[in-house]
């Protein structure tokens, strides 16, 4: 945000409607925290500004299409794509209506916490997918092991999944995510407790500054659409807040640690 399309772009996307998926607008709210439970329904002016939105989002897209189109003859032409990585990606997920949040980002769920990631280059297959928990830390130590070089960095190396590997049994199991935001930089969503929360190959737990918490199966429940947490094995909690305190106070070398101790 936010959307700007170029003037040759303006209206390729004026009929295309937004995405509701079934976190769109939550009917009760009940199962998210007091701070969701408070927001208004989406109003059919705010359904509006949602659809013009994705339409510019799209619009805006399809010049950064061209760039990566225009990139991607160059190398070739100089006959060097065969010997480049390229790496598509963005800095944050952005939510347009999902869970009542009409326009922002900052929270746990996986419409803000999630970002496309794609890869090409040497060794990396076509049409191979590789689903592991990855983080924007990861591509500093990324880029310098492709380099050859040596570089300190938080995060570790993405090399080893680039040949469409999954079988990579020193990968992390968890990650944290944080929130530290004052009320102003919240803007429309001053009402948000800062949070910590990991995040699993298959579950979420969110612990808010107001004593709210959350737990999701994200297997069972994509969406995020029903905490668990008063209804879960006692286990499960216990075993997922051992890892977000383990993850809140790790340094160096033990964040690693701890990432795979989930």
């Amino acid at each position: 945000m936010p959307a700007t399309p170029a003037e040759r772009h303006k209206a390729a996307f004026s009929d295309e409607e937004a995405p509701r998926p079934p976190s769109f607008d939550e009917e009760d709210g009940l199962s998210e925290t007091s701070w969701i439970r408070k927001m208004d329904r989406i109003s059919a002016d705010e359904d509006s500004q949602i659809e013009r939105f994705n339409q510019e989002r799209l619009n805006s897209m399809l010049a950064v299409d061209e760039m990566v189109g225009s990139l991607i003859q160059e190398l070739e032409e100089a006959g060097e794509l065969d010997n480049t990585f390229v790496f598509f990606t963005s800095d944050n997920g952005f939510h347009v209506g999902e869970h009542r949040i009409k326009f922002g980002k900052r929270t746990p769920y996986e419409e803000s916490a999630r970002v496309p990631f794609f890869v090409r280059g040497p060794g990396v297959p076509s049409d191979s997918k590789v689903e592991k928990l990855t983080l924007n830390t990861d591509f500093a130590s990324t880029f310098a092991e492709l380099a050859g070089v040596e570089f300190p960095a938080d995060g570790r190396s993405l090399a080893p999944l680039l040949g469409g590997d999954e079988e990579t049994s020193s990968w992390r199991t968890a990650i944290l995510f944080e929130e530290f935001a004052s009320e102003e930089a919240r803007g429309e969503q001053a009402n948000q407790p800062n949070y910590q929360a990991v995040r699993t190959e298959t579950h979420k737990y969110v612990e808010y500054d107001n004593g709210d918490t959350e737990l999701y199966d994200l297997q069972a429940d994509p969406h995020e659409l029903e905490s668990f947490h008063e209804s879960a094995e006692p286990s499960v909690v216990k075993d997922l807040k051992a890892t977000l305190d383990a993850l809140k106070s790790c340094s160096k070398e033990g964040c690693q640690e701890a990432e795979q101790d989930s």
